[in-house]
Parts: structure tokens; C-alpha cells; sequence
């Protein structure tokens, strides 16, 4: 409720309606998710009612993590650096979960971590990862577990056959279902 011209808030607010008795959370930042997540449920069991912990719960990710996570992965896995900076803040510390999956390059450098598109650090190991992490479309795995569909569609769109032949594998597809994949995909990544 900033007056014309003024900075734009970063902090969040909470409504309610009570003609829908629907609660909205509107603004706030992505860093500050999880403070949002405990006003809102503290609004909706009211100040009798048990105080949320996510702010005290650690998060997946938090074992195995350092802040020098990324040089442990270049060195044990002989990945490059942009690759390994970003399993670091994707993954955190199952970053070392995903490099367990990673394929040899067949190059001397980088040594593992098949990437899916040049100058991306978008690993095949992730698509193995995200299945697991029961991912099942691969406009799943272009657009949301990697990203690459949002940044760069023709990357995303010359990704796509590996993507849907590696999920095919992991996930058991027949031919048929590969195929519905694909035309699925591409026809959402050519929609950007």
C-alpha cells in the first residue's frame, strides 16, 4: 500500500477475507520463505494454538553442506566450476547424492558430469536425480528442476531428446509414452 513512485515493499503481508474465508500471503522475497510460511500458519492456529518450528527445522540438503562445497566436488569429481557452484546451491549437500550418478566425459576435462547443454551446468546426473526425486515429465526436468526451458528454449529444446531418453531408462517408458513426452515438451518449451 505504498503511495505513487514510492520503492516497492520486500516484505509480505497477510489477509484475510472472511466473506471466502480464504487467508492470502502476498509480497515478501524468496529468501524469506519460510518466515512467511510460519506467520501464515501462526495466523491460521491463532495465538492459543502450537507455534510453527520451520524456521527451526533443518532442511533437506543441510548434511554433507559447507560453504566450500563446491571446491570438495571439483576435486573429487573432477567437474567444472560453474557445475559444481551450482549442485552446491541447488542440492546442497546432496549435491554429493547427484555426483554419485555423474557419467565419465570421455574428455580430460571436465572428467565426470555429461552437461545436457553447452554453456549450462546442467548435468545428465540431474535428470537420473530428479527422477528419483519422482520428476515424471520432461517439461518437469526442463523447466523446473533445471531451469534450462526459462533460460535459453533452444538449449532446453537440444537437451530434450537426452533428457527424454535418460528418463525413459530410469522410469521404464515404452516407446510410445518416450515419444508423447517429447512432442509434450517441445511443444511447451516452443511456447516461450
Amino acid at each position: 500500500h505504498a503511495p505513487p513512485g514510492a520503492p516497492a515493499s520486500r516484505d509480505h503481508i497477510i489477509s484475510f477475507n472472511p466473506e471466502s474465508g480464504v487467508l492470502f500471503v502476498a509480497g515478501g522475497k524468496w529468501t524469506t520463505w519460510r518466515e512467511m510460511a510460519q506467520d501464515v500458519v501462526d495466523r491460521i492456529v491463532g495465538p492459543n494454538g502450537p507455534k510453527c518450528k520451520t524456521l527451526t527445522l533443518p532442511l533437506l540438503g543441510r548434511d554433507g553442506y559447507s560453504p566450500n562445497l563446491s571446491v570438495q566436488l571439483i576435486q573429487k569429481h573432477g567437474m567444472t566450476q560453474d557445475t559444481a557452484e551450482h549442485l552446491a546451491r541447488a542440492y546442497g549437500g546432496r549435491a554429493w547424492d547427484v555426483c554419485e550418478l555423474s557419467q565419465p566425459t570421455q574428455t580430460s576435462w571436465p572428467r565426470f558430469g555429461v552437461a545436457l547443454a553447452p554453456n549450462y551446468p546442467y548435468q545428465e546426473a540431474e535428470v537420473i536425480y530428479a527422477c528419483r526425486e519422482y520428476a515424471c515429465t520432461v517439461e518437469d526436468v526442463l523447466s523446473r528442476r533445471t531451469r534450462l526451458a526459462f533460460l535459453n528454449k533452444d538449449a532446453a529444446l537440444a537437451a530434450l531428446d537426452r533428457v527424454a531418453d535418460i528418463m525413459a531408462i530410469e522410469l521404464g517408458w515404452s516407446e510410445t509414452t518416450k515419444q508423447e513426452q517429447k512432442e509434450a515438451a517441445r511443444s511447451y518449451v516452443e511456447s516461450y
